[in-house]
């Protein structure tokens, strides 16, 4: 099977400091992790080591673990278990019809999920969205997966499905209602993790065995990690339902993940948004603006800045934020950009550059 694990290592030629941003792309096979840990050595430097499926980091910018198993052809567990001393986005390559999902779990507040900051917190409670969240679920195309806060240990599990897979394990939860959409896309959402989640998680990362018994147990735990996972979701669904009275609701969360998931491409269509979640485009506009507040493309362009502002305080250029962000020009995007923060991106560049000079 197909296995892509790489990372980059994006460096603000501008500045005399580092901004690094690790981008993945999940799979199942042992070639691609081999590929990760080259390119973790490339991006850490020295103090990277690989052991059969374990990479070892201790070195001044991070100091843990990152293990491998692959159980098949089908499914694989990454076992992130890592004290980072830098801010560290992670990040997914998109792709349209992906042939692996993924869910991600972390047992860490220092990991956050949503890594563009300034959101409407009353919203994203309302609706299931809290940065405090811990798990994002089913997850083929979400261009941002988490960012990781310095000096705190961060444990994290990212379970990784072929969609063949995926539709199998998804059967055996006939009654639990995902999603009315599926195409090509993920069954995607973030949630809490419950009390039985962080135990089972917990003993992921402590449990002690012999190396030929610990992936039949990893194994298991993948399983009990994903009933837990489907009873959260559907205790999720129906709280949604009633505090909003829309019966739609979980759909158009999904289909507001999917709107903010890559913003390196210009905004999905209204109506083919509308397509996948099987409303008429008139129903799908009334609805996203009683949910979210905002109009569709309104909405789009609010969380397109706040991502753009965060990009630009964590190290990159003004002109490569304006075009990584599906701007058509530097221009347009500044005048955007001030109308909402009521500065300038180099303003905000260059307070990013003095911080960085500041603080070494």
């Amino acid at each position: 099977m197909l296995v892509k694990l790489f990372c980059e290592y994006v460096v603000n030629s501008r500045n005399s400091w580092h901004m690094k941003e690790i981008l993945t792309d999940w799979g199942v096979d042992r070639l691609h992790f081999n590929k990760l840990y080259k390119t973790v050595r490339k991006v850490f430097g020295d103090g990277v080591v690989l052991n059969n499926d374990r990479i070892n980091i201790d070195n001044q910018v991070a100091k843990g673990s990152v293990d491998f198993f692959p159980f098949d052809n089908s499914i694989a567990m990454l076992r992130i278990n890592v004290l980072f001393t830098e801010t560290i986005n992670f990040k997914r390559l998109c792709e349209t019809r992906s042939k692996y999902y993924a869910c991600l779990f972390s047992l860490k507040e220092g990991v956050d999920l949503h890594v563009f900051d300034g959101g409407d917190e009353s919203e994203m409670n309302h609706l299931g969205l809290s940065a405090n969240h811990s798990v994002l679920y089913f997850s083929s195309d979400v261009q941002t997966l988490f960012r990781v806060v310095p000096n705190e240990q961060a444990k994290i599990v990212i379970l990784v499905f072929a969609s063949d897979t995926l539709d199998r394990i998804l059967r055996y939860a006939k009654n639990i209602k995902f999603s009315n959409f599926r195409d090509g896309q993920s069954v995607k959402g973030y949630t809490s993790m419950p009390v039985e989640m962080v135990e089972r998680l917990t003993h992921v990362f402590e449990f002690a065995s012999p190396d030929h018994i610990l992936p039949l147990y990893l194994l298991g735990a993948v399983y009990q990690l994903l009933a837990i996972l489907f009873l959260q979701i559907e205790a999720d669904r129906q709280l949604l339902v009633q505090s909003t009275g829309v019966a739609e609701v979980a759909r158009m969360v999904q289909i507001r993940n999917l709107l903010v998931a890559d913003f390196s491409v210009d905004c999905p269509l209204l109506e083919d948004m509308a397509r996948k979640a099987q409303m008429s485009v008139t129903k799908f506009k009334t609805l996203f603006k009683k949910l979210f507040k905002l109009s569709y493309y309104q909405y789009y362009q609010r969380y397109r800045l706040l991502a753009a502002r965060q990009a630009i305080a964590l190290g990159k250029s003004v002109t490569e934020t304006a075009y990584d962000f599906s701007f058509n020009s530097i221009s347009n995007f500044s005048v955007a950009f001030k109308k909402m923060f009521k500065v300038s991106p180099s303003e905000i560049e260059a307070q990013a550059h003095a911080n960085a000079i500041a603080f070494g």
